[in-house]
């Protein structure tokens, strides 16, 4: 398996960031708003705390690569939400919501499905949308992610990786 790399550049103003621990605390602000709850983890009433962000952060990236997505601005990188890239799930935020609707997220998926293919990885999953966040469905469908199921409740995409 290749090692995960410290960074892969998206564009000149974009890039995904291997995070260290010590920079985890940079999420907190992002799990503290309400729309990034809701849109993400389905709650209108909880943000997260530190310690649920560390386990979140520790679940995800012992299962995938984690990464921070960071834009530059002023010659200087912000990170401005995160993904994981891993099989059994995609999950991405855009924690500030200055960067919503830009194509940051179309730009992130679009490269991590070439870093998935240099893996040879064959087919990633996505079990869980909500129904109303219709953002993140269009997101993944204009990736080349097809429904596989729906319930109640969420909506699951896969793409197959040729």
């Amino acid at each position: 398996m290749q090692q995960q790399p410290e960074f892969i550049e998206i564009n000149s103003a974009l890039r995904l960031r291997t995070p260290k621990k010590s920079d985890w605390d940079l999420a907190y602000p992002w799990y503290q708003n309400p729309n990034v709850m809701y849109l993400s983890e389905g709650v209108t009433n909880k943000t997260y705390k530190l310690e649920q962000i560390y386990n979140m952060y520790e679940f995800l990236s012992t299962r995938g690569e984690l990464y921070f997505i960071e834009v530059k601005e002023n010659e200087n990188w912000y990170a401005i939400g995160d993904v994981t890239l891993w099989e059994e799930n995609l999950p991405i935020a855009i924690g500030d919501e200055d960067y919503w609707g830009q194509g940051i997220g179309k730009a992130v998926i679009k490269t991590l499905l070439k870093r998935a293919k240099s893996l040879g990885m064959t087919k990633i999953s996505v079990p869980a949308i909500y129904h109303y966040n219709i953002g993140s469905q269009r997101l993944f469908e204009s990736c080349g992610f097809k429904k596989v199921g729906e319930n109640a409740t969420e909506k699951s995409y896969e793409k197959i990786i040729k």
